[in-house]
């Protein structure tokens, strides 16, 4: 067999490195989706230290003292792959420097809640069940419990809260997971 030249032993050389370099390109495309997946979450850290999510209800002198007002927000909702969203309802109640911020959701079974102000109640129209304006329920109602408060601040002037689900016909308040 006769030896190779010198240009064929170049063109060996160069298909074989472009071929590792190549398989290696492939491979990596590959292995960076595969390696999210099978990490998933665990690496990510928060930034601030803060992990909850603060949804900005407005400025926190827009709300009246004392009354009722209702505020829509738009959650994003994941499960597994899908990502949705969801709009929810927040009562806010002004007393003073703070504020009793609640979900429109009745404990009872989940219907929306609504203020009624010739009642001065809030009033599910599903069971019949009635709070009063701080959120307790009042006597009759087919809730279990008052309405679900929800975790709130003032920041740079922004009534924000952290929304959350919770389960419903208990007695007691449990976050829905």
């Amino acid at each position: 067999m006769s030896e190779l030249s010198e240009v064929d032993k170049t063109k060996r050389l160069f298909m074989g490195l472009g071929s590792i370099v190549i398989g290696a390109g492939i491979g990596g495309a590959l292995a960076y989706p595969i390696f999210q997946f099978a990490v998933g979450n665990a690496l990510k850290t928060s930034e601030g230290g803060d992990e909850k999510n603060w949804i900005d209800l407005g400025s926190a002198a827009e709300f009246e003292e004392g009354k009722p007002t209702a505020k829509k927000i738009t959650i994003e909702v994941r499960d597994g792959w899908v990502k949705s969203s969801s709009d929810e309802t927040i009562w806010v109640v002004k007393r003073g420097n703070d504020f009793l911020t609640f979900t429109a959701t009745c404990p009872h079974l989940g219907c929306k809640v609504n203020w009624i102000p010739e009642r001065n109640e809030y009033f599910c129209p599903c069971h019949n069940s009635a709070f009063d304006v701080n959120g307790e329920k009042k006597p009759g109602s087919a809730s279990a419990r008052g309405l679900d408060a929800l975790e709130h601040r003032v920041a740079d002037g922004k009534l924000q809260v952290v929304f959350q689900k919770f389960k419903n016909l208990l007695p007691t308040k449990e976050v829905f997971s």
